[in-house]
């Protein structure tokens, strides 16, 4: 007969076996430049940050630090690889020359005009056709796990401009291939991030942005600004809404990994149609209501880009190898190649979050084994 301090000694050796042999709860820190209430972080992140701990139980936590706490929109991609923060949003124009490849995608801005499309088409090249973006990834000791799309980016000025002659000699806030489309329009580009266009707006620094509407809620252009002219002067892509460290992501079980895999489709899809097309909606009318003049960009506007679009295939080839990269043009040849079938696709999924996001899921996500990424 088993006797009852038998038994006991046997439970507490049992319990001392699994606490020592149990996974270790793991908390890591995203670090964002952008706002808690920006439509990357409320949309995107917030709920897989939420399921990811759900599903592994609490082994995995993820703290949003927001605001620019402890990463700009510049030192990101350091921050990340230096392991001050587990993961970021990587804008791969304010590291240049630490993501030179990847760049070439960014100033594809003139080309393609449905956020959704844009998103897909550049995330499959990033993800799937170019292994020199992701050794540049590497080299930093980063991991791209997604990108997302932004809307059309757009002018908004502190006065009322709406013509392109009346851009002459201003100064808009530009980055990228933004900056070549500003000089056209005889304007100075000036660089900056987007969070800081504000007080340069409010000093006299800068008199427009280009911009996506939503930014006039999610950087507080909406109480400078007075004309937002409605006519798509491109786009930036392949953005990776989540970077994150190489240790980091080796720290996670293959059970893990495959769980965030899961959800990065879901996170691109939110901030793509949550966070910036529906965004733009709502703001929009916001906007409107707070006296600011939303303006139709005239047939000026259209010889600008009919022009500007010509000329982006020669310009960026030449800026791209200005920075060292070789062959450019395949991965601008690429993108023309694939842009297409994300159109098509775009026009199926009809800004529908769970559709986009089974769009990324079958058109790349599946094609990847994460416990080997």
């Amino acid at each position: 007969m088993i006797s009852k301090q038998f038994l006991i000694a046997a439970t507490v050796a049992a319990a001392s076996i699994a606490a020592a042999t149990a996974v270790p709860a793991k908390e890591f820190v995203y670090g964002s430049w952008v706002s808690a209430k920006h439509g990357v972080n409320k949309a995107g992140l917030e709920p897989m940050f939420k399921a990811v701990e759900k599903e592994t139980n609490g082994a995995v936590k993820w703290k949003l630090l927001a605001g620019g706490q402890v990463v700009s929109a510049r030192s990101t991609l350091a921050g990340i690889r230096d392991r001050i923060v587990d993961a970021g949003l990587v804008i791969q124009v304010f590291t240049r020359k630490d993501l030179k490849i990847n760049n070439v995608i960014f100033d594809m801005q003139a080309f393609g005009d449905d956020p959704v499309a844009v998103a897909g088409a550049a995330t499959e090249i990033v993800m799937l056709n170019c292994p020199g973006c992701l050794k540049e990834y590497k080299k930093n000791k980063t991991v791209y796990l997604g990108g997302y799309g932004v809307t059309p980016f757009q002018v908004t000025c502190k006065e009322n401009l709406t013509t392109i002659a009346q851009f002459k000699g201003k100064k808009i806030r530009a980055v990228g291939a933004g900056k070549r489309w500003v000089k056209g329009m005889g304007a100075v580009p000036v660089a900056m991030p987007p969070t800081e266009a504000v007080t340069a707006m409010q000093r006299g620094a800068i008199d427009c942005v280009l911009a996506s509407i939503s930014w006039l809620r999610s950087y507080g252009y909406i109480d400078v600004v007075k004309t937002f002219v409605e006519f798509n002067t491109g786009m930036p892509r392949g953005i990776c809404i989540f970077c994150m460290n190489r240790d980091s992501w080796d720290s996670l079980t293959d059970n893990q990994k495959r769980i965030m895999w899961k959800h990065m489709p879901g996170v691109s899809a939110r901030a793509t149609i949550i966070g910036y097309v529906q965004e733009d909606a709502k703001v929009k009318k916001l906007a409107m209501a707070k006296g600011i003049k939303f303006v139709k960009g005239g047939d000026d506007f259209k010889a600008r880009k009919a022009a500007h679009t010509k000329s982006e295939r020669a310009a960026i080839p030449k800026s791209m190898k200005k920075l060292g990269v070789r062959n450019p043009e395949r991965l601008i040849n690429k993108f023309l190649e694939i842009y297409p079938r994300w159109l098509k696709l775009a026009g199926s999924i009809n800004n529908d979050v769970d559709k986009f996001a089974a769009a990324l899921q079958s058109e790349i996500y599946s094609k990847i084994d994460p416990t080997k990424w």
